[in-house]
């Protein structure tokens, strides 16, 4: 029986990302507004790559959960879970020290 545990755990660590990032382009495209600096500009753009990376990682679950055999699925969910998890404690960090 397929256990869907680390998939959903990886999913759920793919929207923290997303809030997350979505908290850093708030607060880079406040920052914009005031300094309008090309290297704001950038941590903007960063952002928004990084947003949409985590988007594909909800669809590729959502795709792979729906059309691969369970096997690969159970194989690839650990590592998925894993890279990112260590994404949001790195987003959590930049995040912390960019609204200090």
């Amino acid at each position: 029986m397929f256990d869907v545990f680390w998939m959903n755990v990886a999913a759920v660590f793919a929207i923290i990302n997303v809030i997350l990032v979505g908290l850093l382009i708030y607060a880079y495209i406040q920052s914009w507004r005031k300094v309008r600096s090309g290297f704001t500009v950038s941590l903007i753009v960063f952002s928004f790559f990084f947003m949409v990376q985590n988007f594909v990682i909800i669809i590729f679950w959502y795709v792979l959960y729906t059309t691969v055999s369970v096997p690969v699925v159970e194989a690839a969910a650990p590592y998925l879970t894993a890279v990112n998890a260590a994404e949001a404690v790195g987003l959590g960090m930049l995040a912390r020290t960019t609204w200090k």
